[in-house]
């Protein structure tokens, strides 16, 4: 790529975050996004809610804070600043959903709230930011755990549920979203949430427990499970113990 290219190419980007952070955004077809998903229009609202909210707003702060999505290595801690700042947007984005959701339907003010629990900021900040650097209806992938630290909502199960007024125990579906080979909305904001999802019937306890070895620990102590029936699971589903096969994965954010 030329000089002139780069300036060009950069331009673009710098205009498309001036107009985001204005709410401005562009455009999004979840459905090609998460072309192996099946969404219906619950969950396209959900996801359009969020991304309303939760872009203009992340671009705001990041560049009171100079962090550039764009940039190639894009994490730069700067101490505790950056978190802090985006802790003190919680309820700034809390606020934003209320508004945002007070004329939807329980349904989707539900998807909302279990997208939110499992890292659904991160998902559309990223659909975002995949579109403008490419064109195409993507998520960037680039720096996802380290922009997961930063988007993904801190705020209790049972609080959040208050606050757009859902019910949590509701018998809905929570959704799965598949981009390319991954699988998205698998992670938690707490171990708390880990363990509504269990109650919920979305995740068996010692399946989850096999995944990540923190939620194991608070699950045991918990009455959950027990370490013979992981144990039980793991001989099941892998009677040669071949450690490749039951990898671990970090459920939390």
């Amino acid at each position: 790529m030329n000089s002139n290219s780069a300036i060009s190419e950069q331009n673009a980007l710098q205009f498309y975050r001036q107009y985001s952070a204005n709410a401005l955004l562009p455009e999004l077809d979840w459905q090609k996004v998460f072309g192996q998903s099946e969404l219906n229009d619950v969950h396209l609202r959900a996801l359009n809610t969020l991304y309303q909210a939760a872009v203009p707003l992340a671009l705001k702060v990041f560049h009171e804070l100079n962090f550039d999505v764009f940039a190639p290595a894009a994490y730069h801690p700067q101490g505790l600043g950056l978190f802090d700042k985006l802790a003190q947007q919680e309820e700034q984005f809390l606020q934003v959903l209320e508004n945002e959701s007070a004329h939807l339907d329980h349904g989707t003010r539900h998807q909302m709230w279990s997208m939110l629990l499992r890292g659904g900021a991160v998902l559309v900040f990223k659909a975002w930011l995949g579109h403008v650097k490419s064109g195409n209806s993507e998520l960037d992938k680039t720096q996802f755990d380290e922009l997961s630290d930063l988007l993904f909502i801190k705020t209790r199960p049972e609080q959040l549920a208050q606050r757009l007024k859902v019910n949590s125990q509701a018998a809905l579906t929570h959704i799965f979203l598949m981009h390319e080979n991954d699988v998205f909305l698998d992670h938690f904001n707490s171990l708390e949430t880990a363990a509504m999802f269990v109650d919920l019937g979305v995740y068996d306890a010692a399946f989850l427990s096999l995944r990540d070895d923190r939620v194991a620990e608070y699950l045991k102590a918990k009455g959950y499970v027990t370490q013979e029936q992981i144990d039980d699971l793991q001989c099941a589903l892998n009677p040669l113990y071949c450690d490749s096969l039951m990898p671990k994965q970090d459920c939390l954010a």
